[in-house]
């Protein structure tokens, strides 16, 4: 039986901006959009500082960008979708792929399910549990994948990239039997760059990973701000570069997205911790 690879919502009725958007760019290339956020680390800091000391569970300041944009894309289902047969489809779930570094210059990655319906401790229990599997190579699936790309000259790689996803996202098909991963990338994809000393890059969209949007979090940094007083004084900050497919994410569903992430870092409360 055939099964489906993404689990889509019915095609958007697109306005007449939307198809000029989706008509004038190609998929994943110059479409791209940048933009940094800096947000103010020290109430998710401190609550994460509070949450170590009882959790069995390490968590980081990368579940907690995992929740937060787990909340904004629930609240923005706008930017949850998927560019396909020239169409934006919303995405049912929201799942979000976070990198793994698992060697010196090797990178692998993990989708979380649903976080939008998860605890920061559920989202920690579970990349801590997988990136460990990988590290350790105990990820049988991962260690099939690598496997069969070692076989691969290098020159036919982006062919067989193109290929697979044309059939999981064009076609919307699982290939599970030939070892590809459902859904491989899920929503968006979560990079930490500040755990190998950035304090900000952007990062590209994958053309095979069909995904419009790529967060990479900078190291956490004392800043010089000045307060609506004009009192200067340091706090911990955080830079968050965003990378967006703009015929998915335009300046007014951004600038949403903005508002919703400085809320969640300000108010740790609202997202239930």
């Amino acid at each position: 039986m055939i099964s489906k690879n993404v689990h889509l919502l019915p095609a958007r009725k697109l306005s007449a901006w939307r198809k000029i958007s989706l008509g004038s760019w190609r998929p994943n290339g110059d479409s791209q959009v940048y933009c940094e956020l800096r947000v103010n680390a020290e109430p998710a800091m401190k609550k994460i500082a509070e949450l170590n000391a009882t959790s069995q569970n390490k968590i980081t300041i990368t579940h907690y960008v995992g929740l937060v944009m787990g909340q904004v894309l629930k609240e923005v289902p706008d930017l949850n979708a998927l560019v396909r047969l020239g169409n934006i489809y919303p995405r049912r779930d929201v799942d979000i792929f976070f990198h793994v570094v698992y060697q010196e210059s090797e990178l692998s990655g993990h989708v979380v399910r649903n976080i939008d319906q998860k605890k920061i401790t559920e989202i920690a229990c579970d990349l801590n549990y997988n990136i460990k599997s990988i590290k350790t190579g105990d990820d049988l699936n991962f260690k099939k994948i690598k496997k069969s790309w070692n076989l691969i000259p290098a020159f036919l790689s982006k062919h067989v990239l193109d290929f697979i996803g044309f059939i999981n996202y064009t076609l919307n098909l699982s290939i599970k039997s030939l070892g590809v991963p459902r859904d491989c990338f899920g929503s968006m994809m979560i990079t930490n760059i500040g755990s190998l000393g950035f304090s900000s890059a952007f990062v590209p969209l994958a053309p095979y990973s069909h995904i419009p949007f790529v967060m990479a979090l900078g190291k956490v940094e004392k800043k010089a701000v000045v307060r609506d007083d004009g009192v200067l004084y340091a706090r911990d900050e955080l830079g968050l570069c965003c990378t967006f497919d703009h015929r998915i994410m335009d300046g007014a569903r951004g600038a949403r997205m903005s508002g919703l992430i400085h809320k969640y870092f300000n108010h740790p409360e609202f997202l239930g911790l």
